[in-house]
């Protein structure tokens, strides 16, 4: 199957791939799948066996977990440059939450064996991959003081910003096109209390809201309201 154009160029501008050598790198680009996913579509089922390494080439994507009564978490939300996934490739295991596309996305899914030869022979992939799993690490550790120390409006302040995550998210855009009801799900609030949380953050300069979207004016200020308010 022919590779999108887009997908070829989004794996050499990688900053995992900036080390490889060509060799390599051809062999990422031999094994290394793309497929385009519809908003609302299912890239990966929890429990499911974990046999790519997942990356977003365009769109945006959302980790949930489901409980046991049916309601579903969003854990964070992955856009355009950013990859997944790695913890479950790396120790072969059963994927403990699902991946849903929140607008139509074009996915990249490196097969869990290529992902494996780049741990082995490469060793530029291996530091990426160790600053890769110490964000994720951050990024839940923040989660955890999140729900735990900040109040509502420094929660959702604290989601916004994720997507700027220079690791985690390289190429996130200014206009998130995202629903209250997801900010919500990703604060751990409803959609009511996350509509009035982003008015307040509206209020102080740092977003625009727009119909089924979100302007980020102030990356750093968003930054700075949550650690304001997590003293």
């Amino acid at each position: 199957m022919t590779k999108h154009v887009q997908t070829i160029s989004t794996l050499r501008a990688a900053a995992w791939a900036r080390g490889l050598t060509q060799e390599q790198l051809q062999r990422v680009e031999l094994e290394t799948q793309d497929r385009f996913y519809s908003a609302g579509e299912i890239v990966c089922h929890k429990s499911s066996p974990a046999t790519h390494w997942i990356g977003v080439v365009e769109g945006m994507v959302k980790v949930d977990v489901l409980a046991a009564d049916g309601r579903s978490t969003t854990l964070t939300g992955v856009s355009n440059g950013g990859w997944l996934g790695e913890g479950s490739v790396l120790k072969g295991e059963l994927r403990p939450y699902g991946v849903v596309a929140l607008h139509d996305s074009r996915i990249a899914l490196m097969p869990s064996h290529t992902f494996h030869y780049l741990v082995a022979h490469s060793l530029s992939f291996c530091h990426f991959m160790m600053h890769q799993l110490n964000a994720r690490l951050g990024q839940f550790i923040a989660l955890a003081e999140s729900y735990r120390m900040h109040d509502i409006n420094s929660r959702v302040a604290s989601c916004l910003a994720e997507f700027f995550n220079p690791q985690l998210n390289p190429q996130t855009h200014p206009v998130l096109h995202i629903s209250q009801e997801e900010i919500g799900r990703l604060a751990g609030i409803s959609r009511q209390v996350a509509h009035r949380a982003l008015h307040e953050l509206e209020e102080a300069g740092l977003l625009h809201i727009h119909y089924g979207s979100i302007n980020v004016l102030n990356i750093e200020g968003l930054r700075a309201y949550v650690r304001e308010h997590a003293e």
